[in-house]
């Protein structure tokens, strides 16, 4: 697991004494402070209200872009309302 972590990572956490200590940094490492999961929200909106099928795109590629703009919504809590 440690792999997945930076240097400035592993300082804040290698002082902790327990798994409670260590959990908010983790978080904070895995989604990025609040400011910055509005921002990846914001881009991911753009992306999904401006989605369209590139030129000399399969069908499966554009399927898959697709998908992972809409998993990533659903991966950081943010709901697509079909309706708007």
């Amino acid at each position: 697991m440690l792999q997945a972590l930076n240097d400035d990572d592993i300082a804040r956490i290698i002082l902790c004494k327990s798994a409670y200590e260590i959990w908010p940094h983790l978080v904070v490492t895995h989604k990025g402070t609040s400011q910055a999961k509005k921002a990846k929200i914001d881009l991911l909106r753009f992306q999904y209200e401006n989605f369209a099928m590139n030129e000399n795109e399969s069908v499966d590629d554009m399927i898959t872009k697709f998908t992972k703009i809409t998993n990533d919504h659903a991966s950081l809590g943010d709901v697509i309302d079909n309706d708007q």
